[in-house]
């Protein structure tokens, strides 16, 4: 099966829902377009707090061991 004979299925509902969405946030102010980015930040501040979490993990699970040498 190449590329030209797969089925995609239908997501023009999808797209159209999409474009009514981005013509009503248009049509609002700009003060309420800031608040709504602001309450956005706010709901995915603990998702944030958990990839930054996992990254400090994953950046000290992949650092070299120190070796310290007794002194001579």
């Amino acid at each position: 099966m190449n590329d030209r004979d797969k089925i995609y299925p239908d997501i023009s509902d999808i797209l159209a829902l999409k474009r009514q969405g981005r013509q009503e946030i248009s049509k609002r102010s700009f003060g309420t377009k800031i608040a709504m980015v602001e309450a956005m930040r706010e709901r995915l501040a603990p998702l944030k707090r958990l990839r930054e979490s996992r990254k400090s993990v994953e950046t000290t699970a992949a650092m070299p061991a120190k070796i310290t040498h007794p002194e001579d």
